[in-house]
């Protein structure tokens, strides 16, 4: 009985004294190397509108886009290097729009109608050099955030259509 009552007191002081301690946790995923696509310097020309670019642009078309990072409410996708651009003048993020509500996500630009949304917007991928998206997510990278201005230099994707534009960037520039 002297033995189990030890045991048991014994258990019991290590667990008390494991609660005191933390618990160890993974280390920070590695940062990754900023991706050649982003770029210091802005690129030159006139940025021609999203819903402009839906309806025109065709595969292989060079285009250049200006907006924020905005239009849906996961604009990155995690483990790979995608994000959604917004058109500035076609969707407005909610905390810009004179509400008194709090929206906790402005971004998702959900106080705009969803016609307006989905015709606002693009999907920027960035390739690498075998033309495959490059397996890490963008999220952080280079200053890349929720409601980044953003100007992107690209090719309309192979399999862009209109209601689904993909640009393939070659030149991602993030605003200060």
């Amino acid at each position: 009985m002297k033995t189990v009552m030890t045991l048991a007191m014994c258990a019991g002081i290590c667990l008390m004294a494991a609660c005191g301690k933390q618990a160890e946790r993974p280390s920070a995923a590695p940062s990754i190397a900023t991706p050649r696509a982003f770029v210091a310097v802005e690129p030159a020309g006139k940025p021609t509108p999203i819903p402009e670019v839906r309806k025109t642009a065709k595969p292989g078309d060079e285009v250049l886009l200006k907006g924020r990072v905005m239009g849906v409410r996961d604009p990155f996708v995690e483990g790979r290097a995608v994000f959604v651009l917004g058109d500035n003048d076609s969707i407005t993020p909610c905390n810009e729009m004179g509400s008194e509500d709090h929206c906790p996500l402005p971004w998702d630009a959900c106080c705009d109608p969803i016609e307006a949304r989905t015709a606002g917007t693009a999907t920027i991928q960035l390739l690498g050099d075998g033309g495959n998206v490059l397996p890490h997510g963008l999220k952080g990278v280079g200053g890349l955030k929720e409601l980044s201005s953003v100007t992107v230099s690209g090719v309309v994707a192979p399999m862009a259509t209109a209601e689904a534009l993909m640009i393939n960037a070659t030149a991602v520039y993030v605003a200060e």
